[in-house]
């Protein structure tokens, strides 16, 4: 796991380097007024404590001891690699984000995200359909309102047009 964690610090720190140089401020506008909060504040929040998390995992493995463990490592000799379970899974996850994006984009918030939840759950194993239902429900409405009364950000939604 130790050379993992580097690995992985050391390439999470340099998207996150890159989110912050380059995507951030390209993709952002100033905000309108000296008492506005600028649009680039929370993305840039964000992305820093992602880089200062990575840094700190990265360091922490490097300056570690070596365990026995080392010999089940996932680079090297040992590598296991991508297999068709792996490839089902990236498949389902792409699948799923663009069903929430075009969902979100062209039906709405609410009603894409609770469709998704509400499968999320169900095959994570939740089948208790009364709690299944009242998590796929609520959690996105009030998403959505902590976004309007926090952020003064109404979702989409083709109600809303």
């Amino acid at each position: 796991m130790r050379q993992t964690h580097i690995w992985s610090g050391v390439v999470i720190s340099a998207i996150s380097l890159l989110f912050i140089f380059w995507i951030i401020p390209t993709q952002t506008s100033p905000p309108d007024s000296h008492l506005d909060l600028a649009p680039s504040f929370i993305p840039s929040l964000a992305i820093t404590v992602t880089l200062l998390l990575a840094i700190i995992m990265s360091a922490g493995a490097f300056f570690s001891r070596k365990t026995e463990d080392e010999e089940h490592e996932e680079f090297g000799a040992e590598a296991s690699g991508m297999g068709w379970t792996e490839f089902k899974n990236l498949g389902l996850w792409i699948g799923a984000s663009i069903i929430a994006w075009f969902g979100t984009t062209y039906v709405g918030f609410e009603p894409t995200m609770t469709v998704l939840l509400a499968a999320g759950l169900y095959f994570a194993g939740l089948r208790n359909y009364w709690l299944l239902a009242i998590l796929a429900i609520a959690t996105p409405i009030i998403l959505s309102q902590f976004a309007w009364h926090v952020f003064t950000a109404e979702l989409p939604g083709f109600w809303r047009e």
